[in-house]
């Protein structure tokens, strides 16, 4: 949670998110510099409620500390996750962001990420839309 607290400040994820997740770390020179979450077999629906989805893989969370951002971490991180799902036979990958992160949007959309839906009001700290991404895996 405190590593969450430096990546993301306000949106950082309560104690109580985090025991339903499983958090891999990127360790750069020993130090964590990355953290990403999953969720297993959870997908969303139109109006961003958590649904159980078998075969979907749900990226809750990828950060980088932003003293090392801009260094190619966020692409590493991205395609270990890609990686990390298809040798896990999921089917798909689902992930929402807030909708003025130009930067993780992009990025997915290097992957092959595409754009399912925006989901008002679902960030608070400050307001902010979503945008929900999916990534279709081929076995």
């Amino acid at each position: 949670m405190i590593f969450d607290r430096k990546v993301f400040g306000a949106d950082a994820f309560s104690r109580e998110m985090w025991s339903e997740m499983d958090a891999w770390w990127m360790l750069v020179d020993a130090v964590k510099t990355g953290c990403s979450a999953f969720e297993p077999h959870v997908g969303f629906d139109r109006y961003g409620e958590p649904t159980r989805e078998p075969g979907t893989l749900y990226i809750a969370t990828t950060g980088i500390l932003p003293r090392r951002q801009g260094r190619g971490l966020g692409l590493l991180m991205k395609a270990w996750q890609v990686a990390w799902a298809r040798s896990h036979s999921y089917r798909r990958i689902v992930t929402n962001h807030r909708a003025g992160n130009r930067g993780i949007i992009a990025m997915n959309k290097a992957f092959g990420f595409r754009r399912t839906g925006r989901i008002k009001g679902y960030y608070s700290c400050p307001d902010e839309d979503a945008i929900s991404m999916i990534l279709e895996l081929k076995q």
